[in-house]
């Protein structure tokens, strides 16, 4: 019995659905969870993560010409835009006056 060699294409293209999935749970955690929450902060570093990864993997598909490159780019998108739309709310560090303004007293 002989050992085959490995489809490396395979294999990226199975990173790129990992990393996909992980970046939309991570952008659920991070906009459905309340912003001072361990949760949402765990969520945006998982998103980070996520869209590195995503990037990675997609360019390494690209290099083995297979059109999960085109997907991971999607994805990439569109976890970016679902990242930044929203209400406009700040974060609760944001939100503190600082010494400079003249409300600060």
């Amino acid at each position: 019995m002989f050992i085959s060699h490995p489809n490396f294409c395979g294999v990226f293209e199975m990173l790129v659905m990992f990393f996909q999935t992980c970046g939309v749970m991570c952008l659920c955690l991070c906009r459905l969870m309340p912003r001072s929450s361990a949760l949402c902060h765990w969520g945006r570093a998982g998103f980070i993560v996520s869209l590195f990864g995503l990037g990675i993997s997609g360019a390494l598909c690209g290099g083995h010409d297979s059109e999960f490159a085109l997907f991971a780019g999607g994805t990439m998108t569109l976890l970016l835009i679902g990242m930044t739309m929203g209400s406009g709310a700040t974060d609760p560090i944001d939100a503190t006056p600082s010494l400079a303004s003249p409300d600060a007293a």
